[in-house]
């Protein structure tokens, strides 16, 4: 019984939805077989400027453009007519004959793309326009990498940092530097690569507003150098200048991070990083790594926080007691001179009892030689080089 009620339901909902499909074609074609006559309101209407050629070559731009208030038009025209040419109505303000900077009002013309379309209404009066005077600067492009190679680090250089930009004084002031990204992830070989860059405020935030700045070339050239990547222990030092005043004692001096991963090439056998310190008025600061021959130190790694615990220097002349190591099986060896050395090391500890003087006597045999003196012990060390004759026996 409940099966026989069903077909009729079924027809009834297949004749409403089939009324109602065709009552929207129906009207559809009346709206699009007539196509009316309408009226209606098209509010923030593009500016287009007209002669910025012009006024370039005067060394002169146009600025401030997201000042200039909302524009509104009425007009009447075809519906289908309105839809196609929406986007085409904007108005339109010449520069060509403004010579000076300042801020002006400038009438505007109304730009309609078909006779089928008039204006009713014009809801705007003078547009304000801003000419400031072009200027140049030079900025640096700095290498920003993505991707990476196993077991490897890629030194990305461009060839020449400095760029040129050109524009209004006042985009100019908020452009600070720029930004080329290399993606390293495909390299298998050095190589040198042409990349785009874009430009960057005081905080390395890229710049989304321009509307006057302009470059000579949009790409700089970047030299990409693979190295492999080696961790070395980092291992901190003063500089010559102040090496002669001061002693950095190791054991007491704090190196955050200790260990550093840098690239190396096959010509560089080192087995630590120096982190040069240039100034002890810090006493807690960041210092920069020094790369060597065949090193890469990347940017993110190059500074390291150290504590630096340092002694006045001393200087003491001692006659020195010198050690005669490794003297040939079956051969003795004895000295055939003394030697006045100038010592450094920490002030009342120079002495003979504290300063360890050595002659290594490897590989020789009987006979007389003129060798170096060498010195052991932290914090301690010869003002120059020192050399003693042995006799072996």
């Amino acid at each position: 019984m409940a099966k026989k009620q069903s077909k009729p339901r079924t027809k009834k909902f297949r004749t409403i939805a089939v009324s109602i499909f065709f009552a929207i074609v129906v009207w559809f074609a009346v709206i699009y077989v007539n196509d009316p006559d309408i009226t209606t309101t098209i509010s923030d209407l593009n500016v287009r400027i007209v002669g910025e050629t012009a006024l370039r070559n005067r060394n002169l731009a146009v600025t401030g453009r997201d000042e200039i208030p909302e524009l509104s038009v009425v007009v009447t025209g075809k519906r289908s007519d309105l839809i196609n040419f929406m986007d085409d109505i904007y108005v339109q303000v010449d520069v060509n004959d403004i010579n000076t900077v300042g801020e002006y009002n400038l009438s505007g013309t109304i730009s309609i793309p078909t006779t089928r379309i008039s204006v009713e209404k014009e809801d705007y009066g003078d547009i304000p326009v801003k000419i400031e005077k072009l200027e140049s600067k030079d900025i640096e492009v700095s290498i920003k990498q993505t991707g990476a190679l196993k077991n490897k680090l890629v030194k990305s250089q461009p060839t020449n940092p400095t760029v040129t930009i050109t524009g209004a004084a006042s985009e100019l002031s908020e452009v600070y530097g720029a930004v080329a990204t290399v993606d390293i992830s495909n390299l298998t070989e050095d190589r040198t690569d042409r990349v785009s860059y874009l430009m960057t405020n005081e905080a390395g935030e890229l710049i989304n507003i321009n509307e006057t700045l302009e470059t000579e070339n949009s790409f700089i050239e970047v030299e990409n150098t693979i190295y492999n990547a080696k961790t070395l222990p980092v291992e901190p030092a003063l500089t010559s200048e102040l090496a002669r005043e001061y002693i950095l004692k190791a054991d007491k001096t704090a190196c955050a991070p200790n260990t550093v991963t840098v690239g190396v090439d096959d010509t560089n056998t080192d087995e630590k990083v120096i982190a040069r310190i240039d100034n002890l008025d810090k006493n807690d600061g960041w210092y920069s790594l020094e790369a060597s021959n065949g090193m890469y130190i990347p940017q993110e790694v190059k500074w390291v926080k150290i504590k630096p615990e340092t002694v006045k220097k001393a200087v003491e002349e001692l006659e020195l007691n010198i050690d005669i190591q490794n003297i040939p099986e079956g051969h003795s060896a004895h000295l055939m001179n003394t030697v006045r050395a100038s010592v450094w090391g920490e002030e009342g500890s120079i002495n003979r009892d504290n300063v360890h003087a050595f002659i290594d006597l490897s590989g020789l045999s009987k006979g007389e030689y003129t060798l170096p003196v060498r010195i052991s012990g932290d914090n301690i060390g010869f003002m120059q080089e020192y050399t003693a004759t042995v006799k072996i026996e």
